[in-house]
């Protein structure tokens, strides 16, 4: 159950803390004072979306802190999935707390485990069953009532549901990637004929950057090959001749003779002398370096032409695969990689199509079998709200369940194959009619709260909050929704935030809100009643004043009446 509910710094509340009783706990105010604070805080806790303007003015963050008392029981029927996300709890003490920052940024924790604001409100959800203020509108809401339906029909319901859905959008997104693939099926296959050629023609190609440049070497010195061979001749023969000429070597050769004559004079002759001599070693070397060198080049036109048309190669898949021989090489990769893929692709639409009739086959198997369990559920949800609505002075009123099943397999949508709508009958000898064309928002209020009290005995909720589930009622059926909240707090522990001081007469806890304004400020507070202050709060609620003695003693009474049991 919920042990209390703290909330600081929250729009117009300061610092204030509830501490809830087992069974019945109701908040009270004047219009306007604040009470949907309440339940604004608990959705928060429940994963709702922050907005703007709910941080107050006494701090730099709005704090929402809420205690359960959890036994074994209740833990079990936490499911794992939800563990998962928060991590294990155990029997005792399980707080949870959502800090809202003033710069937009919100923290969650269970415990002291820091968790996402979706986490939280999977645990809170679990413990809490939340009914807003405006839900009995909800109810006119077929997808609202088809989740009424499965929710009665119990939890492997409510998971088979699940299950579809996810099945559904499964095969919903399979049948969309195989539309897609075969609708691209002939053009892909006009690419992957154009990649196979462009694919072919580089790879027997066989371009490297490395050749290229060996070629373009090779080019530049046949094409020249007569001039190099006669130039470097020329050379080595300046430099040593094989006839009997005067050479560059002769030169050299007399002046390291003259020096040699002369070198004992002084040691840096000597250095003079042997420097010549090297000179000699080197002119002999570079002559023969000369003649080997023209000794290797070919004049030969043929082999000049074949390095001419595998330039002119090079030159033409460079220009029309990205202007360079490196451009041409990196299409080939990505050609072969886009080829590959697409080859893929041809290869997977078959398994897209295994896929997509494997789902939608899956998917109407299971809508069929939710459209059993769910049509095996309307006469027992009919029944119970019927047992419900007896007690809250709707006893001749009759409400249907109608569900319609399409055998149309395109016409599954993401709750399945089935439509549901609530119809009412509000008095013997009419005809049922949907509950919006038929129900008050008096009946609204009171088909809700029947269906709620329901669904906490099929499905054992601990703590329920009603946000003015009395809306749009008064007199006797005043006295029959307080008896029947009071009867549900006997075995669920209820908040319940109402206008009604029949309800808030039944209360075992009674809180109120109120707004305080000084000179510059508005503040609202919360506070537990106890005693005169409880009377003095129901006579408010009956709409007399303290001093109105007849009023006043009205308000004790319905008190009185009210802590001794049901009201009559």
């Amino acid at each position: 159950m919920l042990a209390s509910l703290s909330i600081r710094n929250f729009v117009l509340i300061e610092d204030a803390t509830l501490d809830f009783h087992p069974g019945l706990n109701v908040l009270t105010g004047e219009t306007g004072a604040g009470k949907t604070l309440l339940t604004r805080a608990l959705g928060l806790l429940m994963g709702e979306r922050a907005e703007e303007g709910l941080i107050g003015n006494s701090g730099s963050e709005a704090i929402i802190q809420a205690v359960f008392e959890l036994s074994n029981k209740e833990l079990t029927e936490v499911p794992d999935s939800v563990c998962e996300l928060v991590g294990q709890l155990a029997p005792g003490e399980v707080i949870v707390t959502r800090r809202l920052g003033r710069d937009g940024r919100t923290r969650c924790y269970v415990n002291d485990t820091a968790v996402t604001v979706s986490a939280l409100g999977a645990l809170v959800g679990e413990l809490v069953s939340f009914s807003g203020q405006h839900e009995h509108r909800r109810l006119l809401n077929p997808n609202y009532q088809l989740a009424v339906l499965d929710r009665w029909a119990g939890p492997q319901v409510v998971e088979l549901a699940a299950e579809f859905r996810e099945t559904f959008l499964l095969a919903r997104e399979a049948a969309r990637k195989f539309e897609e693939s075969l609708r691209r099926h002939d053009a892909r296959l006009r690419e992957i004929e154009l990649l196979r050629f462009q694919v072919d023609e580089l790879e027997r190609a066989r371009l490297s950057l490395e050749e290229e440049e060996a070629l373009v070497s090779e080019q530049r010195l046949l094409s020249r090959a007569e001039e190099v061979v006669r130039s470097l001749s020329a050379a080595a023969e300046l430099l040593k001749s094989d006839a009997d000429q005067p050479d560059a070597l002769g030169l050299v050769t007399q002046a390291a003779g003259q020096v040699g004559l002369v070198k004992d004079v002084d040691a840096a002759l000597v250095s003079l002398c042997d420097g010549l001599t090297d000179l000699q070693y080197q002119l002999q070397e570079i002559a023969r370096d000369l003649r080997s060198y023209a000794s290797r080049v070919l004049i030969d036109p043929g082999r000049l032409d074949q390095v001419n048309d595998r330039l002119r190669l090079y030159s033409d898949l460079a220009r029309k695969y990205g202007g360079s021989t490196a451009a041409a090489l990196e299409y080939l990769d990505q050609a072969k990689a886009r080829l590959s893929a697409l080859q893929d692709e041809e290869e997977n639409l078959s398994e897209l199509g295994e896929a997509r009739a494997a789902l939608s086959a899956r998917a109407r198997q299971l809508a069929e079998i939710l459209s059993s369990r769910r049509r095996e559920a309307v006469a027992p949800l009919e029944e119970a709200i019927q047992e419900q609505l007896a007690d809250l002075g709707m006893d001749q009123a009759r409400v249907a369940i109608e569900v319609s099943s399409t055998d149309d397999p395109q016409a599954l949508r993401e709750t399945g194959a089935d439509s549901v709508e609530f119809l009412l009958r509000a008095n013997p000898g009419q005809p049922a009619r949907s509950l919006a064309r038929t129900a008050s928002g008096g009946e609204l209020s009171r088909i809700l709260l029947a269906i709620k009290c329901a669904l906490a005995e099929a499905a054992g909720h601990d703590t329920l909050v009603f946000d003015e589930i009395d809306a749009g009622i008064g007199g006797r059926t005043a006295v029959a929704v307080a008896n029947k909240l009071r009867e549900l707090s006997n075995t669920s522990q209820l908040i319940v935030v109402t206008h009604l001081p029949q309800v808030a007469a039944l209360a075992s806890r009674h809180f109120l809100i109120e707004k305080v304004s000084g000179a510059d400020t508005t503040v609202a507070r919360l506070r537990l009643l106890e005693g005169a202050e409880v009377v003095e709060e129901l006579c408010r609620m009956l709409g007399g004043r303290l001093d109105d003695a007849e009023v006043m003693a009205h308000a004790r009474d319905l008190r009185d009446r009210g802590s001794r049991g049901l009201l009559d």
